[in-house]
Order: C-alpha cells, then sequence, then structure tokens
C-alpha cells in the first residue's frame, strides 16, 4: 500500500475511533443513580416548591404497586409509610418521596413490583435546613414544636399548620383607592409547614418560590389552606388563588375575578367542585355615594378555571350597620391586626365613628365590619355557611341570596332578621332563656363569639365552631384573664329554627391558658371519629392576663399554639401538640390533618 494509502487508512481508524469515543460520553453532565441502585437517579424538590421532597426516577423502568417508607430519623421519631397509585408514578415520571427530614440524612425505601417480581431497594439522601424566610424580631428558624401527648392508635398522624408573620418585605403596592385603599397591605411570607406526632417537621413550602412581595400578583398572606377531593391543596394569597399538589407542583394560579381583590382567609373546594373565596370588591359605590373599596365581605364561586360563577354581597344580604359585637371587642386583636398599645382597650362609639375608610373595624362598607373568616358549602340546599368574627355571628345565605338563619345573640338585628335568629334549646327540647347579649340561664348553652370557623359535620348532622371568645356576651371581663376560647359543636334544626350545644372542649379544660383571640379552627375528622381543634393565638396576650410594657424577653407576644385531637364526644385530649412562636407577635393560623396516601393517588 502506498505511503498516501497509509495515511488515509490511518486516519479513517483514528476518526473511527474518535467518534466512538465521542458517543460513549455524550451523556456529559448527565445525572446518573449512584451504583447499584436499580432504578434512575434522585431528584431532590423536583419542583421547587417543597424543599423536603424528592422523586426517584425511573430510567425507563416499568413499575406498579409502589409503597414508601421515610424511615424514622432516631428511636423517638416516626416513620411514614404510604403507597402510591401507579397512574401517580407515570404523573410523576417516577417514585414521589414526601417527608424528608430537614438537614439530615434520610433513608427511605422503596418497594414495587416489575416484570411479576416484588423489588425494595434502600435510599439515602442529605436535605437542606429548613428556610422559611427570616425577619427582624425571630428568635428561631420556625415555629417550635413540643408534644405533650399523643396516644398509640393517633401515632401516625399527621398535621398541617398554617404559621402567619410578616417578614419586613411588606407589598410596596395598594390598591388606587386613597380614600379606602382595602386590604391590600396583609403581606407576609407564607408559613406552610407539616409535622409528625413527635414533633419534627416533614413538609414545609419554599416561601421564595411561592410568594413575591414586589409583585402585584404573588404578594398578600397566603392562608386558607384546605384539601381538593382529588388530594392537592387549594389557597388564598392576596389578588388570587393557588392550587398545588402535595409534592410541589403547582396545578394552577388564578387571578381574582376581575371585580375583586384582598382574599384572604379562606380558600375551600365546595361538594359541587367549586372554589369558595373570601375576598372584598374593588372601586365598589355605597348608597351615600362613596367610591370606596371593601373589606372582607364579599364571597365568591369560582370553577377550576378561574371563572366567575356567583358571588354574595354581604354588603346588601346583611347589615353592614349593626354594631353590638363590633362595639365590644378589644382593640388590640382584631384579626392579624394586632396593636397591643390598645389592647384592653374595649371599642367605642365614637372609634367607629371616626374610624377611616379601609381595613379597620367600623360600621359600613368600606371598612371591616363582617371579617367573614370561613366558608362552608351545603349542597344539600345549595348554600353556604360563614362565619363573622366583628358580627360574633355565624350565618347561613341561600343561592338566592336570602338568609336562611343566624346563630348569634339577639342585640342590635333589625326587624329583618329576627325570625333568622336560632332559639337555643337543651337536650330535651326545652327552651333556653338567654337576654339579648346572649347570656343564657342554662350554662349548657353558650353563643360563639368572634368566631373562626364554622364546618358541618355530615356525618352527625352537626355543626363546629372555634368560639374565640372576644367579646362573650358583647363586653369585656373585668379581669382579662378571665377570657377562654373553646371548640364547639352544635345541632341546628333548621325546619324548628332551634339550635342545641352538645359537645365543647376548651372553657374548662384550658381557660386562659387557650385564650386565641384571633385566628384557630376546629374540624371533624372522619377517619377516626375524632375532633381536630388548634388554639392558634393563645399567648398572645401573655399568660398572666396583663398587657403592661412590652420588652422583647416577655412571654407576652409569644404565642403558644395548642393542637389537639379527641375522640368524638371526649374532652381528654388523644393529642396534645404545643407550637411556640418563633417571631414576636406571629400567630399560628389553622391546622389540618394530612392523609398522605389520599394526597398521592
Amino acid at each position: 500500500m502506498s505511503k498516501p494509502a497509509l495515511l488515509l487508512s490511518a486516519l479513517a481508524l483514528s476518526l473511527s475511533l474518535c467518534s466512538a469515543q465521542t458517543f460513549a460520553s455524550i451523556d456529559g453532565m448527565k445525572p446518573k443513580p449512584v451504583a447499584g441502585a436499580p432504578l434512575g437517579y434522585i431528584i431532590h424538590n423536583p419542583y421547587e416548591n417543597a424543599p423536603l421532597t424528592a422523586l426517584v426516577t425511573l430510567a425507563g423502568h416499568t413499575i406498579s404497586g409502589v409503597e414508601v417508607t421515610v424511615h424514622a430519623n432516631d428511636a423517638d421519631g416516626v416513620s411514614l409509610t404510604y403507597q402510591v397509585d401507579d397512574m401517580r408514578v407515570m404523573d410523576e415520571g417516577g417514585v414521589p418521596i414526601f417527608g424528608l427530614y430537614p438537614a439530615f440524612m434520610n433513608k427511605f425505601t422503596v418497594k414495587w413490583i416489575e416484570n411479576g417480581e416484588r423489588k425494595s431497594h434502600d435510599y439515602q439522601m442529605l436535605t437542606p435546613d429548613i428556610d422559611m424566610g427570616f425577619s427582624e424580631s425571630q428568635w428561631a428558624k420556625a415555629p417550635i414544636v413540643e408534644v405533650e401527648h399523643v396516644d398509640a392508635d393517633f401515632k401516625d398522624r399527621l398535621y398541617f399548620v398554617n404559621w402567619t408573620n410578616a417578614d419586613g418585605k411588606a407589598a410596596p403596592l395598594m390598591h388606587n383607592n386613597s380614600d379606602a385603599p382595602g386590604a391590600f397591605s396583609w403581606d407576609g411570607k407564607p408559613g406552610f409547614f407539616i409535622i409528625d406526632t413527635a414533633g419534627d417537621i416533614r413538609w414545609y413550602m419554599n416561601p421564595y418560590t411561592t410568594h413575591d412581595a414586589k409583585t402585584y400578583d404573588n404578594a398578600g398572606y397566603a392562608m386558607g389552606m384546605n384539601v381538593t377531593k382529588d388530594g392537592n391543596m387549594v389557597w388564598v394569597q392576596g389578588q388570587g388563588w393557588k392550587k398545588m399538589s402535595i409534592m410541589g407542583r403547582m396545578i394552577s394560579e388564578h387571578n381574582l375575578p376581575g371585580n375583586f381583590i384582598d382574599a384572604s382567609h379562606e380558600g375551600i373546594e365546595g361538594a359541587n367542585g367549586n372554589v369558595f373565596i373570601r375576598a372584598a370588591a374593588k372601586d365598589y359605590r355605597t348608597a351615600d355615594g362613596r367610591l370606596v373599596n371593601t373589606v372582607r365581605d364579599q364571597i365568591i364561586e369560582v370553577d377550576n378555571t378561574g371563572k366567575l360563577v356567583d358571588y354574595w354581597d354581604l354588603n346588601t344580604i346583611l347589615d353592614p350597620m349593626r354594631d353590638a359585637a363590633l362595639l365590644s371587642l378589644d382593640a388590640g386583636a382584631v384579626c392579624l391586626n394586632i396593636n397591643l398599645d390598645d389592647a384592653g382597650h374595649q371599642t367605642t362609639e365614637e372609634d367607629l365613628a371616626k374610624a377611616p375608610y379601609g381595613d379597620i373595624h367600623g360600621v359600613a362598607t368600606g371598612r371591616n365590619w363582617a371579617h367573614v373568616n370561613s366558608i362552608e358549602y351545603d349542597p344539600t340546599d345549595d348554600s353556604i355557611i360563614l362565619s363573622s368574627r366583628h358580627q360574633s355571628a355565624v350565618f347561613k345565605i341561600g343561592r338566592d341570596k336570602q338568609v336562611k338563619w343566624i346563630l348569634s345573640a339577639s342585640k342590635g338585628w333589625s326587624d329583618k332578621f329576627q325570625d333568622k335568629l336560632l332559639k337555643p334549646i337543651t337536650a330535651d327540647g326545652e327552651p333556653i332563656w338567654c337576654n339579648e347579649k346572649g347570656a343564657c340561664q342554662d350554662k349548657g348553652f353558650d353563643f360563639s363569639w368572634t368566631s373562626h370557623t364554622a364546618y358541618l359535620v355530615p356525618e352527625k348532622g352537626t355543626l363546629t365552631v372555634f368560639d374565640n371568645g372576644d367579646g362573650r356576651d358583647l363586653g369585656q371581663p373585668m379581669f382579662a384573664n378571665e377570657k377562654y376560647s373553646r371548640s364547639v359543636e352544635y345541632k341546628i334544626d333548621e325546619q324548628n329554627m332551634t339550635v342545641q350545644q352538645v359537645w365543647e372542649y376548651g372553657k374548662d379544660e384550658l381557660g386562659y391558658e387557650g385564650y386565641s383571640p384571633v385566628t384557630s379552627i376546629v374540624k371533624y375528622q372522619a377517619d377516626k371519629d375524632s375532633m381536630m381543634s388548634y388554639f392558634a393565638s393563645a399567648g398572645l396576650f401573655g399568660l398572666g392576663g396583663g398587657y403592661g410594657n412590652l420588652k422583647m424577653d416577655d412571654t407576652t407576644g409569644k404565642v403558644q399554639s395548642i393542637l389537639v385531637e379527641h375522640r368524638y364526644g371526649e374532652t381528654k385530649p388523644a393529642v396534645r401538640i404545643n407550637i411556640d412562636s418563633h417571631d414576636m407577635f406571629a400567630t399560628g393560623y389553622r391546622a389540618q390533618v394530612i392523609r398522605v396516601n389520599e394526597m398521592l393517588k
């Protein structure tokens, strides 16, 4: 062979070898599983919104019958075991891993069926520490969880907890109505997390990806999280509402319908599949010609595309001039507008008359006269049930926008509503006499005061209400430590317009220790036939009952939320967990029971 031919042959061989080497290394920086792993590699926090989640990818494997166990961090910890639906594995593109510990080399086991064979593999993964955002007066990175008691049959519980506090980045935005700006200034870092019964945080939402104080659409408090029928999380946040999977996949984000603003407190899916949201109205013309933004007095119903289906304007349905409950409030705690300088001061008619328009308690449209904080949908008659803190009342209102009943003391209600007031009765059906301020002769019944949450218990034919207890009997007690909050269950007979109290917890058992002037929840849990209650702002004014001069090291302003769960009808808790504030005057908002198997279908 000639020399040129030899050179060409050598060049061809060299190119062939180079090409083979190039193809052999074409993966470049593509992630690969660790040696011996039978499936694919692991992705930490696959959607960026839930830092204590991961995904084991499939690498072409077809698997079914998946079960995951996230092992306890120590001898006192709680292992989590859950099944993953086959379609969910395909939807995620792998095995979803939920419930990892923060700042820990987690160990978890995945079991599955492949080609008819049962397989299993033990994995490990290091996770980052908790970062829910930070603020000036914070002394811990997250609320501090202390487990006081858990019965054996409740050890598998997981509780979602919603904490609220500002982070110094309050939205530099406001609605273009200087006379009545509404409630847009409510803004702060999202505080969503899930705890187990050992007190460990096993999930939290990334506040940096789900909230932005500088943008109109993503500012606002994240509040009112509820689990939907398809096992996802829905909540309201400022000028919109969001729906996300427990793995952190943002399923949808919607702005409020154009005529509405300032969503907070409640976003809940009804039995009809629509979402009910507590909002306010933009550029509302009052009867006397004022142009205002309203405050916490509109209920809107939207479908899953965000389209408005219906709305309830409480200014035309109820009486925004009723001041009986407003005059009984402690001016230091008007929901999350906490002003300790006014603590112990009972609101006066002069206060209401001088109140500016905007997010301040007062009578008339454009002020916070209603402060609705929960919505329940009753599919039996296509109605909604509302808890109104500033009317100290629970209402049922039909699709026709007519009031069906009112659970409230009678003082201040006009003739239009007198026949809608429920009449208290004993367990034997005997009438209970109560004066117009709601003080009742029979000690087995009390109205709810400045309530938070009013939810149906279809299994029992009852209604639960969290009775915060401020303004009880339309007044303030001589001593602050006489106050108490309670979870209460009522049985309402709509035909006879009567109400019976069937259960309560907190008055005698907790007393002032559990007094929660704002926020909180009680909700029936069908899976264990139990009641879960969250006394979310206990200790806000200090356990001594005095208000005094506040200092950073005072217990005053340091909240200890109390989460309890009872077997139905009992008053001895099966679970008690205390959650200490990590930031001065920050409060818990709500809690929910989380069922992972239902959320990973």
